[in-house]
């Protein structure tokens, strides 16, 4: 089946499960027309979902009556649920339980949350199904993972989702005793996950501080997605209006209390709640009852007060604190303005007074961390000017003194020439004085122009270490490529208008520096050719400088890291023959300098990432170009155990194990594999840990994971290759929100997309799966797939393709057909 009428059929059969048998079959007529084979294909798979739903659904009815009756249903320690063994209950809410569990086949612990069954049970396992579809698709850094989900031999449906041993949100604010602006920071990682869950068309719908648990790694959790709803069928039934009604609280808005239709508006506005509670350490609503009548009364009838007044009240009329904490912010100064409208936007009754998106709500958050003019507020000339001013008070400053400076010079000079004709001979002689002021200004300005030059390469270097700050590649940086391209290509300009200054050598050298930087940054958008040709501009300039100072070891040093980068840009051009030739040069020139410099530790690891390279470069996975990868790797260990404390050393061990990982997959060896990435995954593992907030980092994590996930389905075990694909997605999907033009983010997400796939087929063509969990799995499999093909596709539209990847668009079309194929085989 063509991939466009198998979504045509999934959708028409989505839809039709969402009506009853006489309404189903007329709405069936309508949307397939005249089409027989579409209907055909339609009733079919309504037939299969009626046979699953049956067996899914009568014994779970049987059992949940049973429960109702006798209140015992609730899970014991030392029990096992699968590979989960149950630990202890964590709590319970209007939902079901919690429990905290140990995954006995990946040693980890995870949190089971048994859905309540009861008055609309029959509904809730019937939707059982889609929301774990739904869930699984939430791959973000700042939301826990759905590992899986499952039925329990009872009858009721349970999620597996990972635990996060932390502090809620509020308790690590209060205990860590952060100040606003941190709490602030915090709170728009909270934003940036619910809105995530949004651009995938899933509401929250229980936004709390306990469902916020900041993990050992000081980044914020948000859990408990088991009650979210697709945006389209956010109403509530009428068995969840009930449960509502008995557990509602504070943070669910008035269009929720009263069971109306909810929207994105609806978690705005739980957010805005939590945020009024991390900042004053009160409720927005003054009621001390708990009572839910008294609850919602105050939630459609009170208008919250302004959170700078909350934090001023005396001590005694104060509306209770949160979680009986002591209160912590005092000062109502710092919340006036700004955040008082942010907040009460947020809280607004009415769903369209609020903001729009949450992701507006948080980059309103933004635009007053950084002084800028709020969207909550009026837009007045003085709100906007004050904003200028607090942003920059010096500039302000000098120009207010330049200002008043020329409104007295044409005063004083109106009067004078008032008085021209009583002062003339003084005015006169005033002249002269200035004349000569500015005549010696003048001779001391034309001084200080011989060292111009000096100043402005002081400045071109000032320019490139802001670049490397800001996004240089190859070591620890901000992420924030743009700014470095701009850095780096002031620098350029710099240096282009002092290339005659003397042809110095540093000059040269420094304009070559300056086009590998710009080059490193080509490569971030994916413009290889551009890459290509500022690698070669660099290499040029250093062959000559090589050819013009032979003995100048400093030279000898730059040719042989401008070859080095050159093959590296290769790699993506697939030429490889041209590419082995480099490294080979490279490493020839290193090994000449390392006779007359044998302790040199920065020489020595050059050398052993070039015996990596050249082991990488050869096509054939041959015993010598193995051998050669794996005495980079012996050069690297020694320097790093020489110095523990240096993370780029630790970081380039890992890097020769990830090398040799790949050749020796690439050579069929996948247990030899599998040793080397995970060697790789554990030290870069514990570089994530010790700086978490390096975008090079937490890439190199990224590839890690997909490694071993690639590794681990081609030994057979899908569930760890399944986990790992997930969390590598993760944290892509991360990095590319943040820098949405990095085209190594995106290539590297389409990557991953196709190991997930991959985990998947190894888990659907398990024979020992019931014939239902492999039809899902083939379900999933041809999702990541099209999704690896969205990317790659996209990527070739934009010209961002290279060269080795121009296959991949044809090959993961190829994964679907073949997934089609599964499932249409799967129906009859």
């Amino acid at each position: 089946m063509h991939p466009e009428r198998a979504e045509r059929v999934a959708e028409i059969v989505e839809r039709a499960l969402e009506w009853e048998a006489d309404e189903r079959r007329r709405l069936i007529v309508k949307l397939c027309g005249g089409d027989a084979d579409l209907r055909t294909e339609v009733d079919s798979l309504l037939r299969f979902e009626e046979k699953a739903r049956v067996f899914i659904e009568m014994p779970a009815l049987e059992v949940a009556a049973k429960i109702i009756a006798d209140e015992n249903g609730k899970l014991n320690p030392g029990e096992r649920l699968g590979n989960y063994k149950i630990v202890s209950l964590l709590g319970e809410g209007g939902m079901g339980e919690v429990y905290l569990a140990e995954d006995t086949t990946l040693s980890r612990r995870v949190a089971i949350r048994l859905l309540k069954p009861g008055r609309g049970a029959a509904n809730i396992i019937r939707r059982f199904r889609q929301k774990e579809q739904m869930l699984a698709g939430l791959t973000h850094l700042n939301i826990a993972w759905l590992y899986g989900a499952a039925i329990t031999p009872t009858g009721i449906p349970y999620l597996v989702v990972e635990y996060v041993e932390g502090p809620r949100l509020d308790h690590y604010c209060r205990d860590q005793a952060l100040s606003i602006q941190e709490r602030l920071a915090l709170f728009r990682k909270v934003c940036a996950a619910v809105a995530y869950g949004h651009q995938h068309l899933i509401l929250h719908r229980n936004i709390k501080p306990a469902n916020i648990r900041i993990g050992a790694d000081g980044e914020p959790k948000l859990l408990d997605f088991g009650i979210a709803r697709p945006l389209d069928t956010a109403t509530s039934t009428i068995a969840e209006q009930t449960l509502a009604a008995r557990t509602i609280s504070e943070y669910v808005g008035p269009e929720q209390v009263r069971g109306e239709k909810m929207t994105t508006a609806s978690d705005v506005y739980s957010l805005g709640v939590v945020l009024y509670e991390l900042l004053t350490q009160q409720c927005p609503y003054d009621t001390t009852s708990r009572y839910p009548g008294d609850v919602a009364r105050a939630i459609i009838g009170q208008e919250p007060m302004r959170p700078s007044s909350a934090v001023a009240k005396p001590a005694a009329e104060k509306v209770h604190s949160v979680n009986g904490s002591t209160f912590e912010i005092r000062n109502p100064k710092p919340l006036c303005g700004d955040l008082d409208h942010i907040i009460l936007k947020a809280l607004h009754k009415q769903p369209a007074r609020r903001y729009a998106s949450v992701a507006e709500f948080s980059e309103d958050i933004h635009r007053h961390l950084v002084g800028l003019p709020v969207i909550a507020r009026s837009d007045t000339l003085g709100y906007r000017s004050g904003k200028f001013v607090k942003r920059h008070p010096v500039a302000v400053m000098a120009a207010a003194f330049l200002v008043l400076s020329l409104i007295g010079g044409i005063i004083a000079t109106a009067r004078q020439a008032h008085r021209a004709d009583q002062h003339r001979e003084l005015a006169e002689q005033r002249f002269n004085d200035l004349r000569q002021l500015a005549d010696s200004l003048m001779v001391e300005i034309r001084d200080s122009l011989k060292n111009l030059p000096s100043q402005q390469r002081d400045l071109a270097t000032a320019h490139e270490t802001t670049g490397d700050t800001q996004g240089n590649v190859s070591s620890t940086n901000l992420g924030n490529k743009e700014g470095a391209a701009a850095s780096d290509q002031k620098a350029m300009g710099i240096r282009e208008q002092l290339k005659d200054d003397q042809a110095t050598t540093e000059t040269q050298m420094q304009i070559g520096r300056g086009y590998r930087a710009v080059g490193d940054l080509l490569a971030q958008k994916g413009d290889i050719n551009g890459t290509i040709d500022k690698y070669r501009s660099s290499l040029s300039i250093f062959e000559k400088l090589s050819a013009a100072h032979p003995g100048d070891q400093s030279v000898q040093d730059e040719l042989a890291r401008a070859y080095e980068i050159l093959g590296d840009s290769l790699e993506g051009a697939q030429r490889s023959e041209e590419r082995l030739k480099v490294y080979l040069s490279a490493l020839s020139i290193r090994q000449s300098l390392l006779t007359q410099q044998p302790d040199d530790a920065k020489l020595r690891r050059s050398i052993g990432l070039n015996f990596l390279k050249v082991g990488g470069a050869s096509d054939a996975k041959t015993p010598e170009a193995v051998e050669n990868v794996r005495r980079g790797i012996v050069i690297l260990e020694t320097l790093s155990a020489q110095d523990p404390n240096n993370d780029s050393a630790y970081r380039e061990v890992g890097y020769g194990y990830a090398r040799l990982g790949q050749m020796l997959f690439g050579g069929g060896d996948v247990a030899g594999s599998l040793e080397s990435r995970r060697k790789a995954f554990e030290v870069r593992q514990r570089l994530a840990a010790r700086d978490p907030k390096s975008a090079q980092i937490q890439f190199d994590l990224a590839v890690a994971h997909g490694d071993l996930s690639e590794a681990l389905t081609a030994t057979g075990e899908s569930s760890p290759a399944l986990d790992h694909a997930q969390q590598a997605l993760s944290i892509l999907l991360q990095l590319s929100a943040a820098d949405p033009t990095n085209v190594l983010y995106r290539r590297n997400i389409g990557l991953c997309y196709e190991k997930f796939g991959d985990a998947c087929t190894l888990f659907a063509s398990n024979k020992k799966q019931s014939r239902a969990r492999r039809v899902k799995a083939w379900v999933k499999a041809r999702s990541s797939y099209k999704q690896g093909l969205d990317v790659f596709a996209a990527l070739r539209d934009q010209s961002k393709l290279m060269p080795a990847d121009s296959g991949f668009a044809d090959q993961f079309a190829a994964k679907v057909a073949e997934c089609d194929n599964r499932l249409k085989g799967s129906k009859r």
